[in-house]
């Protein structure tokens, strides 16, 4: 994983193809546990990670927050396209299996239906015709991750 510590650091995440953000914070458990799960991830897919530590970089991380408009949680995970939010998950929602459908999802060049909302990582047409039919984007995001 690479540590942003500055602005300088922001580049390589904010250009690649596909990046992972993650936020932690050393002193909270929940971040320990959604750490494990980052680690499980990377062993899982090549994807680059960059670490931001909230407690160390608070300035940093809420600058990210508001340059990439997902309002700031942590931990938290966003999946960046091209700089661009196209998945996000905070607390005990980082769960590695869930990092890589969406990776793989957006690797096949599938837009997310909510770039933001972390809801689907599915065509929003697919998307449409499945709410027409009942089913939402939480209770089919629910079912996925069984």
């Amino acid at each position: 994983m690479h540590v942003i510590v500055n602005d300088a650091d922001l580049p390589p995440l904010l250009t690649a193809p596909l990046a992972v953000l993650y936020k932690h914070s050393p002193i909270c458990p929940t971040s320990g546990f959604a750490y494990e799960e980052m680690l499980a991830f990377r062993r899982l897919r090549q994807v680059p990670v960059y670490v931001v530590d909230v407690i160390k970089h608070r300035p940093l991380s809420r600058a990210l927050a508001e340059r990439l408009g997902v309002v700031h949680a942590s931990p938290q995970a966003i999946i960046l396209r091209a700089g661009v939010p196209a998945w996000h998950r905070s607390h005990f929602d980082i769960v590695a299996d869930a990092l890589t459908r969406a990776i793989d999802h957006l690797a096949e060049g599938v837009e997310a239906e909510r770039p933001c909302q972390g809801d689907s990582a599915e065509p929003a047409g697919r998307t449409a015709r499945r709410n027409a039919e009942g089913e939402t984007p939480v209770s089919r995001r629910n079912a996925l991750e069984k």
